[in-house]
């Protein structure tokens, strides 16, 4: 009797919670499914609403190894730090190895903090991502706020995220700063344009209204060094900064280019979502390229990329014919402005009201319900 195939999903990413979920169709298939990460899964589209302190921390977590262990799989907490193709097996951080025959990334992405010299987290400074790095320093702010002190905090670029970090850290204020104790909040923009990737009313309207929740956005400001409480400009300015949250934009994690495959910035992968050097392999969500494609780092995307996974996945395992994966064209978005409205944009249309950001609180309820085991 030959011996079940193995299937090992590194990353408990948004498509990798649904290949978790429906592990038992593979397991049903013959194969034995692995979801290998260092945790809890956090959700990014709650993780600014969690930072302002709309929803607790618990929140804003799944817990994958309840998951997968539910639906027939088994979960092994770890990093994956190197990949042998050639034997087909996986070494983590710890020593421990795992044999594959078919392999999936969905690690999601970084920030690339090391840009700004000086900036660690013993010097305040807090990428975005990990997103307990927001909950660390919702912890940090509160503490600081509900003792009446009013630590300036700057938030290093000025897209859509830094924009909804900024709106969200004024609320964490109004929520626990006694009154007349408001921090400095600073939003810095290297270029010209608040979120440019918004329709231009809708990054005039959401400048103006970030600027009436109190927060100064400073356009022009490439920042290169961090220094004794302080952010120094590439012009020789400097920016009196508590904390500073490092929101640049996201990259593909650099180990991923050890792996001896395809790599722009993401494992290269094809519409199927296989890499383009090995048919085993997989890749999806922010650490993958797919090639043709310049695809925004966003959930929206790693869910649409899920079905197709783990209907790939199951037709590799069987010789069948695979899937092509097409990226949608237009996407809903919406951001939480920490003070109960929201901008949601889809296409060229947008609108900034209340009404968005009950939306985008039934939307992420109803993901990250959709995933919790009782």
């Amino acid at each position: 009797m030959s011996r079940p195939a193995r299937v090992v999903l590194v990353g408990a990413g948004h498509a990798h919670l649904h290949v978790a979920a429906y592990a038992q169709q593979l397991i049903d298939a013959g194969a034995e499914v692995t979801l290998v990460d260092p945790g809890k899964f956090w959700y990014s589209g709650r993780a600014t609403g969690m930072l302002g302190g709309r929803f607790d921390p618990a929140d804003d977590q799944i817990d994958a190894r309840a998951l997968i262990e539910a639906n027939g799989g088994v979960f092994v907490a770890g990093r994956v730090t190197r990949v042998n193709r050639s034997q087909r097996r996986v070494h983590l951080a710890d020593g421990q190895t795992l044999d594959y025959d078919r392999l999936s990334f969905n690690v999601g992405s970084g920030v690339a903090s090391d840009t700004i010299t000086g900036c660690t987290p013993e010097a305040n400074c807090w990428p975005v991502k990990p997103i307990a790095n927001l909950a660390s320093l919702r912890a940090t702010l509160s503490q600081a706020f509900a003792a009446g002190d009013a630590p300036p905090v700057a938030v290093i670029g000025g897209g859509n995220t830094g924009c909804e970090i900024a709106a969200n850290i004024a609320a964490l204020a109004r929520r626990h700063a006694p009154a007349g104790a408001r921090p400095a909040i600073r939003l810095l923009q290297s270029g010209e344009t608040l979120a440019p990737s918004l329709p231009s009313r809708a990054r005039k309207r959401l400048a103006e209204k970030l600027t009436d929740l109190g927060i100064d956005i400073q356009y022009h400001r490439q920042i290169t060094e961090r220094r004794a409480g302080e952010l120094i400009c590439e012009d020789g300015a400097r920016i009196a900064a508590a904390h500073a949250v490092i929101a640049t934009g996201l990259v593909a994690h650099d180990w991923l280019e050890q792996l001896d495959l395809a790599f722009d910035d993401g494992l290269v992968v094809d519409a199927t979502l296989r890499s383009i050097d090995d048919p085993r392999v997989f890749a999806v969500g922010d650490c993958a390229h797919v090639r043709g494609h310049a695809l925004a780092r966003l959930g929206v995307f790693g869910v649409r990329q899920a079905p197709v996974l783990l209907a790939n996945l199951q037709a590799s395992l069987d010789d069948g014919a695979l899937t092509n994966y097409q990226p949608q064209s237009k996407w809903l978005s919406i951001l939480d402005l920490g003070d109960g409205t929201g901008l949601a944009t889809r296409g060229q249309h947008w609108w900034l009201g209340r009404s968005s950001v009950w939306l985008k609180h039934w939307l992420d309820r109803r993901f990250i319900e959709s995933y919790r085991v009782d």
